[in-house]
């Protein structure tokens, strides 16, 4: 985690175009205003990055930004951003013939940054947030764009909701576990779904649904692979299916749970051995931390997959570490 901004260390007469500044770098050019006066105003933001995933939290006082058709033309790249509001009540309006959308703790509000907008809370507020790119969304603007004004509406914003908040309170553990990137790429096809299921447009609604529930469990699994209790039943209980219908999807698109998890814990412990951090750490502990109970199964399948035993490999990845 960085902390790019904390107010309490800026003078106040430098505090709003250091904030502009900031904000600019972490969703989009925009103006701000506080409704306190500058000595009062706070604002910390911090960043994450993880993969191609933009992850920032901004915890401030009462303000407004504004985003005009002048920003649009200074910032052309699109993206969508989506918050989780963690404290305080926010709103969001995109036209004023259109109602503000608010969200309270706990809620979510999706900003297109391809658009004009009005964004702001009163009072001490705390949003959490990820940002990415069009393209990578990969859904027509105008889909986007009737998505954020009715994200209650999908029968994945609970999914999504539960999501986004277990990232927003294990970021930090999240940002520096190898599987990091894969829980990137969830959160995105996750957002995907979630826009295009509120916007109900058929085209796109009916895809993105039927993987949803795998993109879910793809990364509940990211998040959790250290437990050495990951089960299909505790996974199927955490998305409140039944075991039946997780192995249905998971065969629906030829994917095999069990033998997944096991590639990715042994990714993590791969990574981990090869760690001079590590060195005097015994095996059979990294092999636990990666939820392998049995260490002579952890061996047999770490040889299988790697043509080396875990010893081994240790051996050669330090060895060529100190060599570099």
């Amino acid at each position: 985690m960085v902390v790019l901004l904390d107010t309490r260390t800026v003078a106040p007469t430098d505090r709003l175009p250091a904030i502009s500044a900031v904000l600019e770098g972490t969703t989009a050019p925009c103006e701000v205003r506080y409704d306190d006066n500058p000595e009062r105003v706070f604002t910390r933001i911090e960043a994450w990055r993880l993969g191609s995933l933009d992850v920032w939290r901004n915890e401030a006082s009462g303000m407004r930004m504004t985003r005009e058709t002048r920003h649009l033309r200074a910032d052309p790249d699109g993206r969508v951003a989506i918050a989780v509001q963690e404290a305080g009540q926010s709103l969001i309006n995109y036209d004023d013939a259109d109602p503000d959308v608010r969200a309270g703790i706990g809620g979510l509000i999706c900003v297109d940054l391809t658009k004009p907008y009005d964004y702001a809370w009163r009072g001490m507020g705390s949003a959490f947030c990820i940002s990415v790119t069009a393209d990578q969304v990969g859904l027509p603007a105008h889909v986007v764009r009737t998505a954020s004004r009715q994200l209650r509406t999908s029968p994945l914003y609970g999914l999504f909701q539960r999501h986004l908040l277990g990232l927003a309170h294990n970021t930090d553990a999240v940002a520096a576990d190898p599987a990091a990137t894969g829980v990137a790429s969830a959160s995105v096809d996750l957002l995907r779904a979630l826009l295009a299921s509120a916007a109900h447009d058929v085209t796109f609604e009916r895809s993105t649904i039927a993987a949803t529930l795998l993109v879910q469990v793809r990364a509940y699994v990211q998040q959790h692979l250290r437990e050495a209790d990951l089960t299909p039943g505790t996974i199927a209980r955490a998305h409140n299916i039944s075991q039946r219908h997780l192995f249905r999807v998971c065969a629906a698109a030829d994917f095999s749970l069990e033998q997944w998890i096991i590639g990715r814990r042994l990714v993590g412990a791969h990574d981990d051995l090869a760690q001079a951090s590590n060195l005097m750490v015994p095996v059979s502990s990294i092999a636990r931390r990666w939820g392998f109970r049995d260490p002579a199964h952890f061996t047999r399948r770490f040889k299988a997959t790697y043509g080396l035993t875990p010893r081994e490999w240790r051996r050669i990845a330090l060895s060529e570490s100190a060599d570099a």
